[in-house]
């Protein structure tokens, strides 16, 4: 699509990061002062100030990689749909992209004045749902399942951020993005 920029929000917790750093720095500071100047004060300070210093550090950082692997872990699920179940409908917005793992669905498109008509059909290791995501428009299509399906989910977020730092992925989906956008404009101009 014209003008496809996918916006990467930025990452929310640097300012965590930026603090354990911080605070490790002061902890080596601490280390620093006592090397150069060995005095019981100054034992005190690198033993009792560093050495807390250093573990709050710490703690926050895998506060940090325990908030970030939660949210990875929650933002891909699972999801299983019957046969003729819908997964979205055309005009819904964007939400996530999906991979089939198992079973296949169909693209229907809904015509007002034809009716529902089937424009494709996906099976197996093939995706949808990221040209509206891409394009910031709603559903083009609704997507149905044909037998029972299971879907990877990708919430939209993190396949932004998955398709801004993967060129090869983004060339395999822009190379498809001309294909979808055709036939969903050929089915729009026989209105």
């Amino acid at each position: 699509f014209q003008g496809m920029n996918p916006e990467v929000s930025p990452y929310l917790r640097a300012k965590h990061l930026m603090m354990a750093g911080c605070l490790a720095l002061v902890a080596l500071t601490t280390a620093v002062i006592y090397a150069f100047r060995s005095t019981p004060y100054t034992m005190v300070l690198f033993l009792g100030g560093g050495s807390a210093l250093l573990f709050a550090a710490v703690l926050l950082l895998g506060w940090v990689v325990w908030k970030d692997l939660r949210a990875r872990l929650d933002s891909i699920a699972i999801k299983e749909f019957a046969p003729g179940q819908v997964i979205y409908r055309q005009g819904d917005p964007p939400e996530h992209v999906y991979v089939i793992t198992q079973g296949q669905v169909e693209a229907v498109y809904a015509d007002p004045a034809k009716g529902d008509i089937i424009v494709g059909r996906l099976g197996r290791d093939e995706y949808f749902g990221e040209t509206a995501i891409l394009s910031r428009l709603p559903r083009q299509v609704t997507m149905r399942a044909i037998d029972t399906v299971e879907l990877l989910a990708i919430h939209r977020t993190d396949f932004l951020r998955v398709y801004a730092s993967l060129p090869q992925l983004r060339a395999r989906i822009e190379a498809q993005q001309p294909h979808r956008k055709d036939l969903v404009n050929r089915l729009r101009s026989t209105n």
